[in-house]
């Protein structure tokens, strides 16, 4: 899915006296190419703490987009938001248990999935997360991209009026990928974190 990137040897520094720059807190500092295409420990330390935020942000997201209260200026601007996470051609893989009991699985683009979580057949819906429950350690790629995982928790609740019509906890993998890309302001390349696809592993009834 994703192309093979080709850069001269390059080094990677984060050194704040080497570049001149003013310390800032460790949530905003971005990793920079210097001489070579591999990240330090320190970096990838960087980076975990950056997966903690972008998760954060896409779960905040999708609760505005799921809830039926929120403006929809409020909520167009939440799925436009919400793709700028991801790395192009993600995709959603749903879960959906059926009244027999069996477990249907959907996969769809994650611009797909966003806009018809905003049109849910409910008249009011409730998301809900509990906190990453883990992030794996980063690895290289053989396509010199970085690879991680992080775990999460979300509860669905769709209701017709006060009555719950479905209900269901499910555990997503995030596929977390840090790779080069162009800074279009400063025209230098760039490590920058993105959201990959994500998949449903388990997913049970809440009354379970």
């Amino acid at each position: 899915m994703f192309r093979r990137v080709f850069l001269p040897i390059i080094a990677l520094s984060l050194s704040l006296a080497a570049l001149g720059q003013t310390k800032t807190a460790v949530t905003s500092k971005e990793a920079k190419i210097v001489d070579e295409i591999n990240l330090s420990e320190q970096d990838i330390e960087l980076f975990k703490e950056q997966t903690k935020q972008k998760v954060d942000e896409f779960q905040q997201y999708i609760v505005t987009l799921g809830s039926k209260d929120e403006p929809a200026e409020k909520r167009n601007m939440a799925e436009k938001e919400a793709l700028k996470l991801f790395y192009k051609g993600a995709e959603m893989e749903i879960s959906i248990i059926l009244p027999d009991g069996t477990l249907q699985k959907i996969n769809r683009s994650m611009e797909k999935y966003l806009t018809r979580l905003k049109s849910l057949p409910y008249t009011r819906v409730v998301i809900k997360f509990y906190d990453i429950a883990y992030i794996r350690d980063f690895t290289k790629g053989p396509d010199g991209k970085y690879y991680s995982t992080a775990t999460i928790i979300q509860e669905f609740t769709g209701f017709n009026g006060d009555n719950i019509i479905y209900t269901d906890v499910t555990k997503k993998d995030i596929e977390i990928i840090i790779d080069i890309v162009e800074d279009a302001f400063f025209k230098e390349k760039r490590w920058k974190i993105f959201l990959g696809d994500i998949k449903a592993t388990e997913t049970k009834t809440t009354n379970t």
